[in-house]
């Protein structure tokens, strides 16, 4: 008897370490060389940093938080977390549940909120234009799958979206994506409607990185006639005088 309440009182003892455990103690195990972490206070389940630096890409979050769900987490063995963090009033925010289980990873309620000149940087590659605006990102519920998605609901919206190149300007308002999952693929309708431009695109990725692309641009009479004469080069034009889009590749 003695020995299972020595047991016992062992076992709480170990999770009262774990649950009172300082999330800075954690934090100095972080190779430095990836991700440094400053000015952590709070614990492992809910804690604070005033700012997360990642090298690859480089990318600074400020105000960062982090409130996980322990008894939700034990019970279906998924860990559960809210994450949010806020770099300025304009800059860069976020917030979202984040968890990841045996069946994956999920989040929802996701909202990012981020500036054309913040998320250019952290492209793959160098756009061959200037973009202005903000981008507005919602999801309300995404789950890993095969080959990328299980579920997938979002939106992320272009504010006062406004593009600069040398073959001229072209002002396209708000245009919306539209995401969701389709047979474990990624699928994007766009829309965007202007005084220079209006936009009807259907973007799936598939297995393998690949892309289906298809749709319809139409130009207006406002559009710079260098960007008008070039949407010739895209596709055919149609019966409504809108430039047809069909292309398929590879990422």
């Amino acid at each position: 008897m003695k020995v299972k309440i020595a047991i016992l009182f062992f076992f709480v003892y170990c999770i009262t370490l774990l649950v009172n455990l300082p999330a800075a103690v954690v934090v100095s195990f972080i190779p430095g060389n990836t991700i440094k972490v400053n000015n952590v206070t709070g614990t492992l389940w809910k804690g604070e940093a005033k700012k997360v630096v990642i090298k690859n890409p480089n990318l600074t979050l400020k105000n960062v938080k982090w409130d996980i769900a322990l008894l939700n987490s034990l019970f279906n063995l998924t860990l559960e977390t809210d994450v949010s963090f806020y770099n300025g009033a304009k800059a860069m925010s976020g917030e979202g549940v984040l968890k990841y289980g045996l069946e994956g990873a999920s989040v929802s309620n996701v909202l990012l909120d981020i500036t054309s000149e913040e998320l250019v940087p952290l492209l793959p590659m160098p756009l061959p234009a200037k973009i202005t605006g903000d981008f507005s990102v919602v999801i309300n519920e995404a789950k890993q799958g095969i080959p990328y998605c299980e579920t997938l609901v979002g939106k992320v919206t272009w504010n006062e979206a406004y593009v600069s190149s040398s073959f001229g300007d072209i002002d396209l308002a708000s245009p919306v994506v539209e995401l969701s999952c389709r047979d474990g693929n990624i699928s994007a309708l766009v829309t965007q409607q202007s005084e220079h431009l209006s936009t009807n695109l259907d973007v799936t990725l598939t297995a393998g990185e690949r892309y289906l692309l298809t749709g319809e641009v139409k130009g207006t009479s406002q559009l710079a006639p260098s960007i008008a004469q070039s949407l010739a080069w895209v596709g055919p034009v149609n019966d409504s005088g809108a430039t047809e889009i069909n292309f398929k590749g590879k990422l």
